[in-house]
C-alpha cells in the first residue's frame, strides 16, 4: 500500500508540472491611452486624510499593475478652479486635458456610510470621540478621456470594517490615517487591489 501511495503522489506532483499556462493582458491597457491624470479622490461623508491616503493606494496599485506613469493633479476642487469649471463634466474633461496635456484622468470618490460607534466616550449630545466604530466603506473611479469626454472604464467596491480612534465632528465621521490604523489600511488597500484588477494581466490555464 506504501508503495501504491508514493506512485500516486508522484504521479499527481507530475501531472501538475506539466500544467502549461498562459499570460492574458489587462482588460485595459492604460499604455495605449496616452498621458494619464489623477485627481485625488473625493472623501464624502468623512473629515480627516481619509482622501489623500485613498488616493495614493490606488496610485501604488495601478504602479504595481502597469508601472505607467501617473500625473498626480491634486484635489477635483483645485483642478475645477484652475479651469474655471463647477463640476467635472464633458467640458471640463476637455479643458483639463488641454491645459495639462493629458489624454485621460481618473477622478472618483471615497463614501462613508453607516458609521455605528461601539464605545461612546462623550455625552451624548456633544461631538463624540469613539473608541472603535464599524461602518461601510465604498470607492467609485472612473477613467475619463481628455478628448472627448468619455468614460472609458469605471469601477467600484464596497467593504465593511471596524477602526479605533474615529472622531465624530457635527456628526461626520473623522478619519486619521497618520496614527497607522491598521484595520483601515488594511481595507483600503484590498479595495484599490480589487478596483484595478482591470489593469492586472491574469493566468490561464491552457
Amino acid at each position: 500500500m506504501r508503495t501504491k501511495h508514493i506512485a500516486f503522489i508522484a504521479l499527481v506532483a507530475f501531472a501538475a508540472g506539466c500544467v502549461k499556462y498562459t499570460i492574458v493582458p489587462p482588460a485595459v491597457d492604460l499604455a495605449s491611452l496616452g498621458a494619464i491624470g489623477l485627481v485625488t479622490l473625493k472623501a464624502e461623508n468623512a473629515k480627516g486624510d481619509l482622501d489623500a491616503t485613498a488616493t495614493q493606494y490606488f496610485l501604488q496599485e495601478i504602479s504595481a499593475a502597469q508601472r505607467v506613469p501617473v500625473v498626480e493633479l491634486g484635489t477635483q476642487a483645485a483642478v475645477l478652479s484652475d479651469v474655471g469649471r463647477a463640476a467635472f463634466d464633458r467640458d471640463a474633461a476637455l479643458a483639463v486635458g488641454e491645459k495639462q496635456d493629458l489624454d485621460a484622468v481618473f477622478l472618483g470618490e471615497v463614501t462613508v456610510t453607516k458609521v455605528k460607534p461601539q464605545i461612546d466616550l462623550a455625552a451624548p449630545l456633544r461631538k463624540t470621540l469613539f473608541a472603535r466604530a464599524a461602518f461601510d466603506i465604498s470607492v467609485k473611479v472612473r477613467l475619463v478621456s481628455t478628448r472627448d469626454g468619455a468614460t472609458l472604464w469605471t469601477d467600484s467596491a464596497m467593504r465593511q470594517g471596524t477602526v479605533g480612534a474615529v472622531g465624530m465632528d457635527g456628526g461626520v465621521p473623522v478619519f486619521s490615517l497618520r496614527d497607522q490604523s491598521a484595520a483601515l489600511n488594511d481595507i483600503l488597500r484590498e479595495i484599490m487591489f480589487r478596483l484595478t484588477w482591470d489593469f492586472r494581466p491574469t493566468r490561464r490555464r491552457l
